[in-house]
């Protein structure tokens, strides 16, 4: 049985169409964003409730070993489990390959007990493939970029139950989905593009990220810097 671990989010909406997992489980955390994801959950969506990781969330919704508690809670449900953490996301140490390689050890040798004898395999198919080489796979498949841009919540401070359009996530999903044809209004556009020019863009006038920050992603920078340099031409 294949359990994914499912936000909502492009990587684990693609993972899910891409991999056809049994059952897929949301975590509830009771984060700053938990209500406006579990509003968009499909309904086969299974709900496991754990509001004390929610305690402990620091800046950018960052929780110390939520992944690590994550994987534990779905080897309960599945003997093959899958994070959904791709290339581009290894900047916190539980979405690494060795994360996983150290997890899977872990799990199998505490499910390894006589009483229980099971062997978990966390998938690692994704871990090295970027956002958007699963957005080309899925469109290759007959799929419009729109599905994806509507099925898919990525946001730290959503507003209204809509995505804001001026956090790091919000970016990253405009950005490739802008870089693969999705075409926003605007109003949107614009929004984009003051986050941007404040936030992405790097120069120390503006307080922006040291470094090229957006250009240190490998495959998903080029559809970063093109969302970027569009944005920039037009209103700029």
């Amino acid at each position: 049985m294949k359990a994914l671990l499912y936000s909502g989010g492009m990587d684990s909406w693609l993972i899910r169409q891409l991999w056809r997992p049994d059952i897929c489980i949301y975590v509830d955390i009771h984060g700053s964003y938990s209500e406006v994801e579990k509003r968009r959950l499909p309904d086969d969506v299974v709900i496991v409730d754990m509001p004390f990781l929610g305690t402990q969330e620091m800046g950018n919704a960052f929780v110390p070993l939520r992944n690590l508690y994550f994987l534990m809670i779905a080897s309960h449900y599945a003997d093959e489990i899958c994070l959904g953490a791709t290339a581009g996301d290894w900047g916190n140490k539980d979405k690494t390959p060795d994360f996983l390689e150290h997890t899977e050890c872990l799990l199998n040798d505490l499910w390894g007990d006589k009483k229980v004898q099971r062997h978990i395999s966390i998938c690692r198919d994704f871990v090295h493939v970027p956002k958007t080489e699963l957005l080309k796979r899925y469109l290759e498949q007959g799929h419009d970029v729109r599905e994806v841009h509507d099925s898919t919540f990525s946001c730290y401070t959503p507003a209204d139950g809509h995505e804001c359009l001026h956090c790091y996530p919000c970016f990253r999903k405009f950005a490739i989905l802008y870089s693969f044809g999705y075409i926003y209004s605007e109003e949107e556009e614009r929004k984009m593009w003051d986050y941007i020019q404040h936030y992405i863009i790097p120069t120390k006038e503006q307080g922006g990220y040291p470094g090229t920050y957006y250009t240190d992603r490998g495959d998903e920078s080029v559809h970063l810097v093109y969302c970027v340099e569009g944005l920039k031409r037009r209103y700029g």
